[in-house]
């Protein structure tokens, strides 16, 4: 499922196609079952055959105004472009897609993933930063 109305580069449809098939691969081997962490490090062997820079636990500070008011680790940064969310749920919930938007907006990345390895199927939801309103 994708969520938001910006058009994807080239680049960036490649990227995404590459993580999903890296997911599957990984969903395929290890089943459904396992905690979160065991699902990253499967999958960051996987895409350890692509070119991609990967960033595991990314740290990331939460501003408000000027002040830093919390902080925050990412699951997977990949070509300090899309975010990985890591999940081993019932399924994607809303509350998982609000708080990949929250990642977005704090860091400016334009895409982010929620994979859910915790069900039969992989589920993932697609999730592009909105650009910001001219004047807020």
């Amino acid at each position: 499922m994708i969520a938001g109305d910006a058009p994807m580069s080239v680049e960036g449809h490649r990227l995404i196609q590459e993580i999903l098939k890296a997911a599957q691969t990984v969903h395929s081997k290890l089943g459904c079952g396992f905690i979160e962490s065991v699902y990253g490090r499967a999958l960051i062997i996987e895409l350890k055959n692509t070119d991609f820079r990967i960033e595991r636990e990314k740290l990331i500070k939460i501003w408000y105004g000027s002040k830093i008011v919390g902080k925050h680790f990412l699951d997977l940064v990949i070509n300090e472009t899309v975010i990985i969310e890591l999940k081993a749920a019932r399924g994607i919930m809303p509350v998982h897609a609000a708080q990949m938007k929250s990642y977005l907006h704090a860091t400016g990345y334009p895409m982010g993933i929620v994979l859910n390895f915790g069900m039969p199927e992989l589920q993932w939801e697609l999730l592009q930063s909105q650009p910001a309103a001219a004047g807020l």
